[in-house]
């Protein structure tokens, strides 16, 4: 590390806004470019999509445009189950004879949100330093795909498009998700969500971020109709900004993890003690401000437990491979910080359950196990009862599409024992085609367009599902006695249950109280036979350290920490109490790495506002 860079660093209902339409930004494959330029697109590149929606366009290579092991910005997901196991708060330090970095305002991790809110105060003249304990930017946002269907962003404006009207009104969006989340969210977090997400795509877009709006037909748009939604991985977004805050002097500590928040004698948070290198540690006095943006705890099992009981017992799996073991919110809890979003969540249906066979708990999102096990299997809770499923093929209501995914997520996680399961025979492939589910249901196959974003080994579909059964994680057996044993069936429970299921196959009509369609009706009767648990795929923790809406940590004495702020998902609440699946606003409309990257902007906007500027 070089010394500079260490001296210097309410009228719709939640199915009915479907049927009205949305418009989606995704990322393009530019790093950077002129802000005045921000929005224009390099013709035959990414992002040059013709009006007819043709996808005839050159595609760079993935070491040169996403994640990859050839740069370090890809990591093999060997680890242990759970990286982290430890709900204890992390206390702070006091305040040392000496500093060894001084700055104004200190930002705790350099993913979406921590690159935005390090941007955006350094941009408002906040000599700014910003911590991660990776060896890279980006975080889990540069694995990720992103949504903002919201409106109030230029781009949606050329449109003429917003959510639930036009033209964008704020308030109608709010009092629209407020209503969705039954009045259980804190109102004003949701208000700023839909105020600041246009403001966010736009800035970014002046910092260099080059948004496209994809020409294709989309699921949420009326019967017939075409309009914008394209979903992109984001590191190429997550290298603009950084790029972006080095011009404007952000320095950046890589390989140094936070340790502890510093607290002086009045109670305000002054500094962040980091591992530098991994070694020693380091003092950074932040003389105006600490903003914590390392993300939530999907990978720390005690923190899940305690705080997010549904989640540490109904999901399987959890696709966020990047941190999120919660040591910012241990931070938090410290310095005696509230919390909020109890049991609040954020799931994909399909997480396959490695850990109990001694796999590992983060997994690739597009792991080819992962895609098969979100298809329409015959799939019941461990006393055999038939679970539904919800159907994300694009009909004349499209909101199965976009809610799908959430929905049957919340069912796998909290049936009788909070276990799921799936059950095929050896036909399984055979039925593939004819399940025709979309979104990111699809299964990957090489003639996926951009097929280089997506790791070499998981570029077809099979590698993963071999993977899983060469682990026994799923399991492949002679017969479904074997196999009912195996998944921990009681002694009949699941050949019963297989037996009815035949039985409406045979048929042509499904008895359930949810009927499958008669093209899903495939009896499970020939060997080998499959089988393995499934449950949500957690994506997102929604319970975190309560903040007000300017983003400042609130004490368990209902008032603002002085000097400490935290952005998605360190932060939580906004979608209120036991929210499974995080929708509308949090999910569907502005989605996680959105979310980040709007929490990160206003953390960075409002520390500057109120610690340097004296709340102008």
């Amino acid at each position: 590390m070089s010394e500079s860079m260490k001296k210097g660093a309410r009228g719709l209902t939640r199915r009915g806004f479907l049927a009205g339409a949305a418009a989606a930004l995704g990322g393009t494959a530019a790093a950077a470019a002129v802000p005045g330029a921000a929005f224009a697109v390099q013709e035959g590149f990414i992002g040059d999509w013709a009006a007819d929606g043709s996808k005839d366009v050159s595609v760079p290579p993935s070491a040169a445009t996403n994640a990859s092991w050839s740069d370090g910005t890809y990591r093999e997901h060997n680890g242990a189950a759970f990286p982290a196991d430890d709900a204890s708060p992390i206390p702070p330090r006091a305040v040392p004879a000496t500093w060894d970095y001084e700055c104004d305002i200190c930002v705790v991790g350099a993913g979406g949100g921590g690159l935005n809110a390090a941007a955006r105060a350094a941009e408002q003249g906040a000599r700014t330093i910003c911590v991660e304990a990776l060896g890279l930017h980006g975080g889990n946002a540069q694995e990720a795909g992103m949504c903002a269907i919201l409106g109030g962003s230029k781009l949606q404006e050329s449109k003429r498009f917003a959510f639930p009207s036009y033209p964008f009104d704020a308030r109608k969006l709010a009092d629209w998700a407020i209503d969705e989340y039954h009045y259980a969210c804190d109102p004003l977090l949701i208000h700023r969500i839909a105020e600041a997400g246009g403001k966010c795509i736009d800035w970014m877009a002046d910092c260099g971020v080059r948004w496209r709006l994809g020409e294709v037909p989309v699921y949420v748009a009326p019967k017939n109709s075409t309009l914008d939604h394209h979903v992109l991985k984001m590191k190429d977004a997550t290298d603009a900004m950084f790029a972006f805050g080095q011009r404007h002097g952000v320095r950046y500590l890589f390989q140094s993890p936070a340790e502890a928040l510093v607290q002086d004698a009045d109670g305000r948070i002054v500094g962040v003690v980091v591992r530098e290198g991994y070694g020693e540690e380091k003092y950074i006095h932040a003389e105006r401000a600490v903003i914590l943006t390392a993300g939530g705890f999907c990978n720390n099992k005690a923190l899940l437990q305690r705080y997010i009981p549904t989640a540490a017992m109904g999901c399987a799996s959890s696709y966020l491979t990047a941190g999120e073991t919660g040591e910012c919110f241990r931070m938090g809890l410290g310095v005696n910080a509230d919390v909020s979003g109890f049991n609040s969540s954020a799931s994909f249906d399909g997480g396959v359950d490695w850990e109990a066979e001694g796999g590992q708990w983060a997994r690739f999102l597009y792991d080819g196990m992962t895609q098969l096990s979100r298809q329409p299997w015959f799939t019941v809770d461990r006393c055999g009862n038939r679970l539904r499923y919800m159907d994300s093929r694009v009909g004349e209501d499209g909101a199965n599409a976009i809610y799908a995914l959430g929905d049957l997520a919340t069912i796998q996680m909290t049936p009788p024992g909070h276990r799921s399961y799936i059950i095929f025979d050896a036909h399984y492939e055979d039925h593939l085609a004819g399940f025709a589910q979309e979104h990111c249901r699809k299964l990957i196959t090489p003639d996926l367009e951009q097929i280089d974003k997506v790791p070499e080994h998981y570029r077809d579909w099979h590698h993963g599902v071999q993977d899983a059964i060469e682990a026994d994680v799923l399991k492949r057996r002679d017969t479904l006695e074997e196999l009912e044993r195996d998944l921990g069936f009681e002694p009949g429970v699941l050949v019963e249950a297989v037996e009815k299921w035949n039985a409406c196959c045979e048929a042509g009509e499904d008895d359930f109280m949810y009927p499958m369609p008669p093209e899903w009706l495939h009896a499970i009767k020939d060997p080998p036979f499959y089988g393995c648990r499934i449950g949500g795929n957690l994506y997102g923790t929604k319970a975190g350290l309560m903040i007000n809406d300017e983003m400042q940590v609130i004490s368990t004495k209902g008032r603002p920490i002085p000097g400490l702020y935290a952005g998605w998902h360190t932060a939580g609440g906004a979608c209120g109490e036991n929210s499974y699946i995080g929708d509308p606003i949090l999910g569907s409309l502005l989605g996680d790495v959105s979310l980040a990257f709007c929490g990160g902007y206003l953390c960075g906007t409002f520390a500057v506002e109120n610690e340097m500027k004296g709340g102008e």
